[in-house]
């Protein structure tokens, strides 16, 4: 359990994989470990800033947690 959310890159199957290209797609969420279960946002993150730094900033922290935390699978 960790005490503080952080991006999580998560795997999203396709309801219908044959009306796409493969079977699913990659997207970032925001997430946080509760005792109770895990809790992410439903839909991906924008990737926004009120300037470059600040897309720089965001996009770099992503990474970091990518690295750190990995891929889980969208439930």
């Amino acid at each position: 359990m960790s005490d503080y959310w952080h991006y999580q890159l998560m795997y999203h199957k396709r309801e219908n994989p044959a009306a796409f290209e493969g079977d699913g797609y990659y997207a970032i969420h925001e997430y946080y470990s509760l005792e109770g279960g895990d809790t992410w946002t439903v839909q991906p993150v924008e990737v926004t800033g009120e300037d470059i730094e600040d897309v720089k900033k965001s996009l770099l922290l992503m990474l970091q947690d990518i690295d750190k935390h990995g891929v889980k699978d969208y439930e």
